[in-house]
């Protein structure tokens, strides 16, 4: 009897990962087309960005997933005693249980937060500013400006053929002149951007 129940809940372990696993999948895709074609382009910095809507939507989504997964995670732990193995399993559960957890709460964090720095930003007067530019940057899987706005480092995005021309020169000699309004917080939505060379 006992090792039928046990088939039983080792086959219903086993179909509750297919499931997660094909959320996660699906939400990694979601993510992936949000970036390439919806997200807005947004420069700055602000600390409260990083608590309220990364930090908390992820330790949040951690503690949900806990809860409902506390059976499976209960047997996973009462079976396996070994320190070594114990700690491995804490430390694999955790970063599993972030990565979805962030996918899924802090994707909807994000995505919400776009939405009213966009509304907020689209009722403020453009602004125009000079960023200094640090690096022009061609790799394999990515190409970008690397620029300083208000103090910290930031970065575009772009098209190869967009910095192509700029990549054998030195950064210090240009600036990148961006037109922006100011959404939420420190943060600024981009309406557009130049490079352009200094004048002595």
């Amino acid at each position: 009897m006992k090792f039928t129940q046990k088939r039983l809940t080792v086959g219903k372990e086993k179909k509750l990962e297919k499931v997660y696993y094909r959320i996660l999948v699906g939400l990694m895709i979601l993510g992936i087309l949000y970036y390439l074609f919806l997200e807005p382009k947004s420069i700055g910095h602000d600390n409260r960005y990083f608590i309220y809507i990364f930090l908390l939507p992820t330790i949040l989504g951690l503690f949900i997933l806990a809860v409902c997964r506390r059976q499976f995670l209960m047997n996973k732990f009462s079976t396996n005693r070994g320190v070594t193995l114990w700690i491995f399993l804490t430390i694999f559960y955790l970063i599993q249980g972030s990565f979805f957890s962030y996918l899924s709460l802090g994707q909807i964090a994000k995505i919400s937060w776009d939405i009213l720095n966009n509304r907020v930003a689209k009722q403020n007067v453009e602004e125009v500013f000079d960023c200094k530019i640090t690096k022009f940057w061609a790799g394999k899987y990515s190409r970008n400006i690397d620029f300083i706005f208000k103090d910290h480092h930031n970065k575009f995005d772009v098209q190869y053929t967009t910095i192509e021309e700029y990549l054998h020169t030195s950064p210090e000699e240009y600036y990148l002149k961006i037109t922006a309004r100011k959404g939420i917080w420190d943060y600024y939505l981009v309406e557009s951007w130049i490079i352009y060379k200094k004048t002595n």
